[in-house]
């Protein structure tokens, strides 16, 4: 599989510009877990702060699995040819996006016309909108950023109807809007069902003035993401879909005045099964541009990425590594096997799965907590651990560090993470943009 290659080849895109990373860098906010606030990312680096300096409960990042896992994921890119425009919406954090652009991002994936508007206004070239937009005032603002030579949005179209209506709103842009057709799986989100129904409204989408076909798009990860049962070989053979749909559109010269042509899939779970998908697709009349839309990567987590992702512990010899945690504080152990501690659904991730406690913290000295202690519910603003055989004995004051599920729904609470070195030292702070 090869990169696409013209003579008009765009390289990484830029991300985040530096005079927007020093405005966001500098600029003061809230910060329910530093000491000061409101404070800004710059202050925080010359703070002098440890770990213990924090008000709990506190999400951080660990700096030596950050960029490992930056610079894991990219090696593992460019071994197979791909290129990448992660989730962004994982983060919404300028600094990350700025660190995956450095690392050769193609470009970021927005979920939403909201969110491409932050990335545009800090200054990140190419936004792929992971969704047919339908809502006529953001339809607008595409029109209006069409007019940047320097940003390239890209949009998904699934249905005629949806197609009339950004035609419609864009017939005075001042340049086409280029376009992915979205193969959807059925039953699930959003998509066209079938190939054949794809190239009818591929064949559309050719036709119009104030749109260009740029390639397709799919999402896989609709599908149970895990590797012990069958649906890995259901994705696979759903992901056929988007390499035939690039075959028979290129023979019916669909992409005619394209430079290339873009198939992308890939979350975080089976970005392996897309790259096995796309591996075979040469002998068309243009480039190739074979993108994956990772995002958890980043971060990685203790449970559902784990058991997911093709560069999990069991998986691979240098895989990813968690990098986000939670510390919070025991407040409370009213009964025998019972601990309240102050961290909750406003501070933790628990769509997928509730934190996993990995250590205590108590006096300077970290110890495991074992395989007896357990998260059994959270409520806004309490955890309820309970221990069992194994699990040491917890008193009010101990600290304790959590691993976490599903980094897209931790960012989100957070305005200002601060990020610890291997020794327990607050050596930077990320701030999110939600």
């Amino acid at each position: 599989m090869n990169r696409a290659q013209n003579g008009t080849e765009a390289g990484p895109a830029a991300g985040p510009q530096p005079h927007q990373l020093a405005r966001l860098e500098n600029r003061q906010g809230e910060a329910r877990s530093l000491p000061q606030s409101p404070i800004s990312p710059a202050e925080v680096r010359t703070a002098g702060l440890r770990l213990e300096d924090l008000w709990l409960p506190a999400v951080t990042l660990h700096r030596e699995a950050l960029h490992h896992n930056l610079d894991r994921f990219a090696r593992w890119c460019a071994e197979r040819g791909l290129e990448l425009a992660p989730h962004a919406k994982t983060t919404m954090a300028p600094q990350l996006w700025a660190a995956q652009a450095e690392r050769g991002a193609w470009g970021l994936t927005a979920a939403t016309v909201a969110q491409a508007r932050v990335m545009h206004g800090v200054g990140v070239s190419r936004v792929v909108i992971a969704n047919e937009v339908t809502e006529p005032a953001q339809l607008a603002w595409i029109a209006e950023s069409l007019a940047d030579p320097d940003f390239e949005p890209m949009c998904l179209v699934d249905s005629s109807a949806g197609l009339e209506l950004m035609e419609h709103a864009l017939r005075s842009a001042p340049r086409r809007l280029p376009v992915l057709v979205e193969l959807g799986v059925p039953g699930r989100r959003t998509g066209v069902r079938t190939v054949g129904d794809a190239l009818v409204l591929a064949e559309r989408v050719a036709q119009s003035t104030t749109l260009r076909l740029a390639g397709v798009e799919g999402f896989e990860g609709v599908f149970p993401q895990r590797r012990d049962d069958d649906s890995p070989d259901r994705t696979r053979t759903w992901l056929g879909r988007l390499p035939e749909f690039v075959r028979r559109a290129d023979a019916q010269g669909l992409f005619a005045g394209a430079g290339e042509i873009v198939v992308t899939a890939g979350g975080s779970s089976y970005p392996d099964l897309v790259a096995e998908a796309f591996s075979d697709l040469g002998g068309l009349s243009l480039p190739l541009r074979p993108v994956v839309r990772s995002g958890c990567y980043l971060t990685h987590d203790d449970l559902f990425m784990e058991r997911a992702s093709p560069l999990r512990s069991e998986a691979d010899p240098d895989p990813l590594r968690p990098a986000l945690s939670c510390f919070a504080r025991v407040l409370s152990c009213p009964e025998p096997g019972r601990v309240l501690f102050g961290a909750g659904k406003r501070d933790l991730s628990f769509d997928i799965d509730l934190p996993v406690p990995r250590a205590v913290l108590r006096e300077g000295r970290r110890a495991p907590v074992g395989a007896g202690a357990r998260v059994v519910e959270l409520n806004d603003h309490h955890g309820f651990l309970d221990l069992a055989g194994g699990a040491p004995e917890l008193q009010v004051g101990d600290v304790l560090e959590f691993g976490l599920s599903h980094p897209c729904t931790v960012f989100d609470k957070w305005s200002l993470i601060p990020v610890l070195d291997g020794d327990d030292h607050v050596v930077d702070a990320v701030r999110t943009v939600f």
